[in-house]
């Protein structure tokens, strides 16, 4: 029975009760279109009767933080006897509809569709689910609910969001061929300006006709190639014993800046690895091209702070997982607010391994959360200039990220 069933149900009872309590019989009268009401609701439609077709089509399944997704509902009647539906989607935080509506009540035709569209949008990144869609058939009254089932889930991801001004450049010994057409396992030419030289040989691509005029030889240019490599991104989830309650903020802020790394570097050619230490544990494989990019963000889209921490030493995860994901010679990028001591077991042992170290420094004290703290810049400056001091060597690179300028 529904609610208006049951409220039906309860104001005819205490009408009966009133009137008898009173010895005023004449009330009773008012009882009576309750109580019909209910009896008529009584003849509805059998079960075995109620056919109906449910789908649900999505205009994405992959999107970025705060983008919109339309959700379109579509209900047919295969029934021979009209319907009076009741058709909720279900949808679980942080998404939230932002146009339309999720739920109503639709009246059908033998044979009719109808369709209830909406629009979701999540400002958190993440797996999440749409649906299941409940499906309950009323009697033509809505007192009494002759039947519900509900429809299967989809399942849908949001990316985080891709800053592209953060873009940095690696150095390595190690290299790998640039895919293409050609097979070859010497990296190709660059892009990059680097000289005018005599040409050599036959080669006479490239030519400097003003070089060549005025020193009376063929002159060409020549470009800096291109040295790709593998690349281990290691991502820092830790923060909260300088942070509180808000290193989840921090959090969301070097996710994003490991997910526009990684989306500069797989367009850039490399084979990008990733591992996760900290409050989280998570490791991507080594892989290039789109799929592998899909692949390395959706594992960023879980990324949160856990209560759980590792149990075994950073560096010791990283020489153990290392060489799986790369050979030693290629390069690693830290991302982390360097706060913590474990990190630094980790550059220790990259670098003794052999690995070129580049090390993204962010600011935690940058994160919105903390703008209202009167001692924030006096933080920022004692963070940046002991970051500025400890990091940089000759054998590693140090990069200051602010996450929010």
């Amino acid at each position: 029975m529904t609610e208006k069933g049951w409220a039906t149900a309860i104001l005819a009872l205490l009408i009966v009760s009133l009137a008898v309590g009173l010895q005023k019989w004449s009330l009773l009268l008012f009882s009576l279109p309750l109580i019909y009401s209910l009896i008529l609701s009584r003849q509805a439609p059998a079960t075995g009767t109620v056919r109906v077709d449910l789908s649900r089509e999505l205009s994405r399944t992959r999107l970025i933080e705060g983008e919109e997704l339309e959700v379109n509902l579509r209900v047919k009647n295969l029934s021979n006897s009209p319907l009076i539906l009741g058709l909720e989607d279900k949808i679980a935080e942080p998404l939230t509809v932002v146009e339309g509506a999720n739920k109503g009540i639709l009246v059908l035709r033998p044979r009719e569709e109808k369709s209830v569209k909406y629009r979701v949008s999540s400002i958190k990144r993440g797996h999440y689910e749409i649906g299941p869609a409940i499906v309950e058939i009323y009697d033509p009254f809505l007192m009494r609910r002759v039947e519900r089932f509900s429809f299967e889930q989809d399942k849908i991801v949001y990316l985080p969001k891709l800053l592209r001004k953060y873009r940095v450049g690696l150095a390595a010994t190690y290299t790998i061929p640039r895919t293409g057409e050609i097979v070859s396992k010497r990296p190709g030419e660059g892009g990059d300006f680097l000289e005018v030289k005599e040409a050599q040989g036959g080669v006479l691509r490239r030519i400097n006709w003003k070089a060549t005029a005025k020193l009376q030889k063929w002159m060409v240019n020549v470009f800096e190639s291109e040295r790709l490599t593998n690349v281990i991104v290691v991502l820092d989830v830790s923060g909260r014993r300088i942070l509180g309650r808000e290193v989840e903020d921090f959090v969301d802020a070097v996710v994003r800046v490991a997910a526009s790394l990684v989306f500069g570097l797989t367009l850039s050619g490399y084979r990008v690895a990733m591992l996760v230490v900290g409050n989280y544990r998570d490791w991507v494989k080594p892989g290039s091209g789109k799929r592998h990019l899909i692949r390395l963000l959706s594992a960023l889209a879980d990324v949160r702070y856990l209560p759980t921490r590792q149990i075994v030493d950073y560096g010791e995860v990283f020489k153990r997982i290392s060489y799986i994901l790369s050979p030693s010679g290629s390069s690693v990028v830290v991302i982390s607010s360097f706060t913590e001591e474990e990190v630094y077991r980790i550059i220790s042992e990259a670098e003794g391994m052999g690995y070129s170290i580049t090390c993204i420094a962010v600011n935690p004290f940058e994160i919105p959360s903390l703008r209202i703290l009167r001692s924030k810049n006096l933080l920022s400056e004692i963070w940046r200039e002991g970051i500025l001091e400890i990091l940089p060597r000759k054998s590693r690179r140090a990069v200051v990220v602010e996450p929010y300028e």
